[in-house]
C-alpha cells in the first residue's frame, strides 16, 4: 500500500508546513482515529457493555498505534523532499498533534526507513 501524500498539489509550486500538516492529518492521523474508533465501537457491538469490549478496543489502539508509526516517517521524508524546513515540519508537526516532539520515548514507536532516507531532522 501507498499513500499519495501529493494526490491533489502541484508538485512545481513549493510546499509549505502548514500544507505538509494537513496532509499528514488527513492521510496519517484520521485514519487512526478511524482504526481506534471502529476497535472499540466493534467492541461494543459484540460486547455490549461487558469487559470483554476492551479487547477490541485494545487492538483497535495497537492497529492504530502501528499505522502511525509505519506512515509518520514516510509523511516526514516526503515533506523534506518537497523542500519544507525541517524545524518549522517539526514545530508546526507538535503544534497539530501530529508527531512527538523530539527525543519523546514515544518518538521511538516510529517505524524508521532504511537506507539514508529517514527523514529525521
Amino acid at each position: 500500500m501507498q499513500l499519495d501524500f501529493d494526490r491533489g498539489l502541484s508538485p512545481a509550486q513549493p510546499l509549505t508546513p502548514e500544507q505538509a500538516v494537513a496532509r499528514g492529518r488527513q492521510l496519517v492521523n484520521a485514519p487512526v482515529s478511524f482504526i481506534m474508533g471502529g476497535g472499540f465501537l466493534l467492541g461494543f457491538l459484540i460486547f455490549q457493555d461487558s469487559a470483554l469490549t476492551l479487547i477490541p478496543a485494545l487492538g483497535g489502539f495497537i492497529a492504530g498505534w502501528l499505522w502511525w508509526s509505519y506512515w509518520i516517517p514516510r509523511w516526514r521524508a516526503w515533506a523534506l523532499r518537497r523542500g519544507v524546513d525541517p524545524n518549522e515540519l517539526q514545530q508546526q508537526g507538535q503544534k497539530a498533534k501530529l508527531i512527538w516532539p523530539k527525543g519523546h520515548f514515544l518518538e521511538k514507536t516510529e517505524f524508521r526507513l532504511r537506507g539514508g532516507q529517514s527523514g529525521r531532522l
